[in-house]
């Protein structure tokens, strides 16, 4: 039975990373990290799975965490030894077929102060009510502005108060 390379996502934070090995009802044999390295081995009905995966930096293997999931994927959490961004996940430069970018979880270094005070925050915060007060305050509502009194005008006329 030849061993197959797992699909592989990623994204990261300042300090730690996202890994998730997209394998359906995987049954893990081994799963294990050191300062550098992620290994995993598992078999998903009759195939066998096993990756090694070198990264870029040092990591705190100790502090891995895994997400309980689903049995359709295996989320690990991986602190990083240093809160620094990386410009790529592995050690080795290049495009391999297996490893992707989970774009629901990334978040670019630019991103980082969007959570901290920002105006519209990071993640849709926007706060209308907020503006509208920076701005004078709300509006007036449609029925403030229309005139309703039918008996002075016709009901196409639409009147204005000052």
């Amino acid at each position: 039975m030849a061993v197959r390379q797992p699909p592989v996502i990623w994204a990261q934070r300042e300090s730690f990373l996202y890994v998730t090995i997209e394998i359906d009802d995987v049954k893990i044999e081994d799963l294990t990290a050191d300062s550098s390295k992620l290994h995993f081995k598992g078999t998903s009905h009759t195939e066998v799975f096993e990756t090694t995966m070198e990264f870029f930096d040092e990591i705190n293997g100790e502090g891995m965490k895994r997400t309980p999931t689903n049995t359709r994927v295996i989320e690990l959490t991986i602190p990083k030894k240093e809160s620094k961004w990386w410009p790529r996940l592995l050690k080795e430069k290049g495009k391999v077929h297996w490893l992707k970018v989970d774009f629901d979880k990334w978040k670019d270094e630019d991103d980082s102060g969007a959570e901290d005070g920002m105006p519209f925050g990071g993640d849709g915060g926007f706060d209308l009510n907020s503006y509208m007060n920076q701005m004078g305050g709300v509006p007036p509502s449609f029925h403030e502005l229309v005139n309703y009194t039918s008996a002075d005008h016709s009901c196409s006329e639409v009147v204005y108060e000052q």
